[in-house]
């Protein structure tokens, strides 16, 4: 779901929402185009991200509708410049995926994976989501990569009284350094996957990942104008109406020593029961999100926040096919996507 917030800013968002205005929320349609336009404002980039679950399809024993958020990307106002994507198998996969964006979007996207060949995790879902890795996928026209490499880390996770890096291939998480050919400025993007509560994540180690993500962001000659990062963090902002520490520590809206904007926090204007509104995953909890700094430590400004429902995923899919399996979800998470600006 979206919060309507775009053009008053943070401060301002604050302000309605110390006031209780807190503007409504709604569905955004998407836009009556056949495909999305391409975004060649300087300002910003437009930021996408989801954890693909594998890309589900409707007879699975984990079953989905991948195609529906494919279907929303393309019928969105803007196209995505940056695309960050947890759970996508391995390289044959991801090919395929960008294959299809740059298809049905109508111009080429590139993508760095974390991991070519995923180690097999055993998954209770069976054989379609054993393999799992992380990506960013980017749109050709804007950005080139500037030939540092897809480095990676490991997410940390608790599993035996202290932190240490967690065994598998799913939280290892990948970073590119690329540059902006239209604004003329380079940018770190990230895409992570922390650890679940199963496997010694969720609260456990979450403050040391926040802090070992914010300094991989600018090590081994990466940083830039823009650092960003996004994925699947499997540990949720809130708990009992209070925001967690972790997430005090990384956001900077909030004062968090980290200094990075929450798109969320930023649209909802730190409304939490906006944010409870835009949960990326059931049981009204957010734990997919996207962050933005500055190098400086400065925040970036984020407009045009949007949670991509379910009903509009397959709407988009009722309009481009025809047809569409309204019991099946694009994924178990739903995707979050905004404007972060220079």
């Amino acid at each position: 779901m979206r919060a309507i917030w775009t053009g008053i800013g943070i401060t301002g968002a604050l302000v309605i929402a110390a006031a209780g205005l807190v503007p409504a929320i709604a569905e955004q349609a998407p836009a009556d185009v056949t495909t999305a336009a391409a975004n060649n404002d300087p300002a910003f980039v437009q930021v996408v991200d989801n954890n693909l679950e594998n890309l589900p399809t409707v007879d699975l024993q984990c079953p989905g509708d991948w195609q529906d958020l494919v279907y929303y990307l393309k019928r969105a106002p803007l196209k995505p410049d940056l695309f960050t994507v947890q759970q996508i198998s391995n390289q044959t996969q991801l090919t395929s995926y960008v294959n299809r964006l740059s298809a049905d979007l109508g111009e080429a996207y590139a993508g760095v994976i974390a991991e070519a060949a995923p180690a097999a995790m055993n998954s209770p879902c069976g054989a379609p989501k054993d393999h799992q890795t992380n990506a960013v996928i980017y749109r050709k026209a804007r950005f080139t990569d500037r030939g540092l490499g897809a480095r990676t880390w490991q997410a940390q996770s608790d599993e035996s009284g202290s932190c240490a890096n967690n065994d598998q291939a799913r939280t290892k998480a990948v970073k590119v350094r690329l540059h902006d050919k239209i604004a003329n400025k380079d940018v770190t993007v990230a895409s992570v996957h922390w650890a679940t509560a199963a496997s010694g994540g969720g609260t456990a180690c979450s403050e040391s990942n926040a802090r070992e993500t914010a300094a991989e962001l600018t090590e081994d000659g990466y940083g830039g104008s823009l650092l960003i990062f996004a994925g699947d963090h499997n540990v949720s902002d809130l708990s009992g109406g209070t925001f967690r520490a972790w997430y005090q520590l990384l956001n900077g809206d909030t004062g968090g020593s980290l200094g990075f904007r929450d798109a969320g926090y930023a649209g909802c204007g730190g409304s939490k029961a906006c944010l409870g509104d835009n949960w990326t995953i059931g049981g009204d909890r957010r734990i997919d999100f996207v962050w933005a700094r500055k190098p400086s430590g400065g925040l970036p400004g984020v407009t045009g926040f949007h949670t991509i429902t379910f009903n509009e995923g397959d709407a988009a899919d009722q309009a481009e096919t025809g047809s569409d399996r309204d019991d099946r979800n694009y994924s178990d998470h739903r995707a979050v996507m905004a404007r972060v600006h220079y």
